[in-house]
């Protein structure tokens, strides 16, 4: 079992490094990124402050571009290249092709989210002369928020095509951000129902907020890495979740 998940994992691995749109994104990030340097100089404030600001959010935003661009094509190119009849047509369970394409993305997520936060550190590091270590933690938050973003884009590919699913997963991305607001809201409420149907939203949809320390690198507030580790229990046990609700739907799905 894990080794066909690993094999599965790998060509999805191989496939999407090869994309040459995936390229075209990352070249763009990083050019945005390197931009930053000079975009310092034309701005007032403390100028590594401005560089951390800009590049973090390039990363953030070429990132999930990236997991919506990459996690949409989890069925529909299998299904038009018609190779997921091959893939199935062997021992092969539904679950383990889902789980091990959701695993390949994630993998390719890493590389391009390490090959963006190591290229703003570098950027980071020789205007300022003094490294910054928040950098790789900010980013860390930036990547398992895509891994999030990957399995949720891989759940709607399941069941709807493309371009719903780029829709679907935006809606959730932004919703993401502000799940945490419902429970503020829903508890000013004065009916006991709308206080029980926001507590119900929030811990149903994705806080993506859990992910997001970037403002912290930019003023200074770096937290330690061990904030991670709180991170990755919320990531395991949520979108672990999402993939079973994915493998279901997939396990019914007619590919005739």
């Amino acid at each position: 079992m894990g080794n066909r998940i690993l094999s599965i994992a790998a060509n999805t691995f191989r496939e999407t490094v090869r994309n040459k749109i995936l390229y075209v994104i990352l070249a763009f990030a990083l050019l945005v990124i390197g931009l930053s340097w000079f975009l310092a100089d034309l701005s007032v404030g403390e100028l590594t402050r401005i560089i951390a600001d800009i590049g973090l959010a390039s990363t953030h935003v070429f990132g999930v571009v990236m997991a919506v661009f990459i996690g949409i094509t989890l069925v529909s190119q299998e299904v038009e290249r018609k190779t997921i009849y091959l893939i199935l047509s062997r021992p092969v369970p539904r679950w383990e092709f889902v789980v091990g394409k959701a695993l390949g993305l994630s993998l390719t997520l890493a590389l391009t989210t390490l090959v963006m936060s190591a290229t703003l550190f570098l950027v980071h590091a020789g205007y300022g002369r003094e490294p910054e270590i928040g950098i790789f933690i900010a980013s860390a938050g930036i990547y398992m928020e895509l891994v999030a973003l990957t399995c949720l884009a891989s759940l709607f590919s399941t069941f709807t095509t493309p371009v719903l699913s780029a829709m679907f997963t935006l809606s959730m991305f932004l919703i993401g951000h502000v799940s945490g607001d419902l429970m503020v809201f829903g508890g000013r409420a004065s009916s006991r129902a709308m206080q029980a149907g926001s507590k119900i939203l929030y811990y149903a949809l994705p806080n993506l907020e859990n992910f997001n320390w970037k403002n912290d690198v930019v003023y200074g507030k770096v937290r330690s890495a061990g904030v991670i580790l709180g991170a990755s229990g919320y990531l395991l046990c949520y979108f672990a979740a999402v993939l079973c609700v994915a493998c279901l739907l997939f396990s019914r799905k007619d590919l005739k």
